[in-house]
């Protein structure tokens, strides 16, 4: 019997060989040698020559930070290596004010130079969020919202993707607008049900550009946030030298011509992430409104003044037994006094008769 445990055993663990073979050809990840990943063989591989050849660099890069998972329709898509509950992109950073690109993204993640800047997130309820690399850099590929004093924002999706799922606490980050220059690490966001309903309307802010044929959305208005003369002197600062673009310091190696997301490619996207906003708003605060009107949200018109009654019509109420003229007040009628204008005259007094020694 003891061959046939050995052969028992054996099929065993090449069962288990097989399995684990196959969770890294889907996954594209690493090997199980202990290596680092992308030095695992075939399964990595197949990821790398999955992208676009100009994305490939993409891959290189951010090949220490995550795992690359095969996600149809969308393809080989990036998994960082974080928390997938309480982590989401567009969070562990700050926002960097600039004149010359509005907000510029910041962020603390070591892959975030590229996943923030380069392509566009979308959230699996299993695997949390994912990055779709484009090859295009923007300041940030977010969309933006206002509600009273809060700005919210939320990364765009990609291509074919038009919800975002079951996102915990929803897909927009909210801070209030005051506070979104803020570097210190006290600026922390909030989520929808977090910010107070005063019963303000949630509003997109659409506010686009281009940069070397790229569109992208800038955020909220300098002018608003850091006011009208901490705005015109950053302009002048940018514009002598004296002030630092927040450009790119550390590009990737890609290859080939840079891709131009078009100003109708962007502003289908920025709907889906507003549709999204205004879903979320309204399951949190039934109160506030959103804006722009939607065939959901039409705005409640008052309706118009009752027409006067008929002068035929019965008087709604018994009237009183006085003269017309004197009900001025709604005063009862049992307590209204008559005017003396409204007694009864006296009967004039009779002149005496004329004295005879008056002729």
């Amino acid at each position: 019997m003891k061959p046939r445990i050995r052969l028992v055993r054996s099929m065993a663990l090449a069962a288990v060989l097989a399995l684990v073979s196959a969770s890294c050809a889907v996954e594209g990840g690493s090997s199980q040698s202990g290596g680092p990943a992308g030095t695992g063989g075939p399964s990595t591989s197949a990821a790398r020559l999955g992208l676009q050849p100009q994305l490939r660099p993409f891959y290189d890069a951010l090949e220490q930070d995550g795992d690359w998972v095969l996600v149809e329709p969308q393809g080989w898509l990036f998994r960082p290596r974080v928390n997938t509950v309480a982590w989401r992109p567009y969070q562990n950073g700050h926002w960097e004010p600039s004149y010359s690109f509005g907000w510029v993204w910041e962020s603390e993640d070591p892959f975030g130079w590229i996943t923030d800047h380069y392509g566009f997130w979308l959230y699996d309820d299993f695997q949390g969020w994912l990055w779709k690399p484009y090859g295009a850099w923007a300041p940030s590929w977010v969309a933006w919202v206002q509600v009273g004093d809060y700005v919210g924002w939320a990364p765009l999706p990609p291509t074919g993707s038009t919800t975002y799922g079951a996102v915990p606490g929803g897909v927009f980050t909210y801070m209030p607008k005051q506070a979104l220059a803020q570097t210190s690490p006290s600026a922390s966001g909030y989520f929808v049900h977090s910010i107070p309903d005063d019963g303000s309307a949630l509003e997109p802010i659409d506010r686009t550009t281009a940069y070397q044929g790229v569109y992208y959305n800038t955020g909220p208005d300098l002018n608003d946030v850091i006011g009208p003369s901490a705005a015109e002197q950053m302009r002048a600062q940018e514009q002598n030298g004296t002030r630092e673009v927040p450009v790119p310091t550390r590009k990737p190696a890609l290859s080939g011509p840079q891709p131009s997301l078009a100003l109708p490619a962007l502003t289908e996207r920025t709907r889906d992430a507003w549709s999204a906003a205004r879903r979320e708003f309204v399951a949190a605060h039934p109160r506030g409104g959103v804006s722009p009107v939607t065939p959901s949200s039409a705005p409640r018109v008052a309706p118009p003044p009752m027409p006067p009654p008929p002068v035929s019509e019965p008087p709604r109420f018994k009237p009183a037994s006085g003269p017309a003229d004197t009900l001025k007040t709604s005063t009862p009628p049992d307590s209204v006094k008559k005017h003396p204008k409204h007694a009864k005259p006296k009967p004039p007094k009779p002149l005496p008769p004329p004295s005879e020694g008056n002729g």
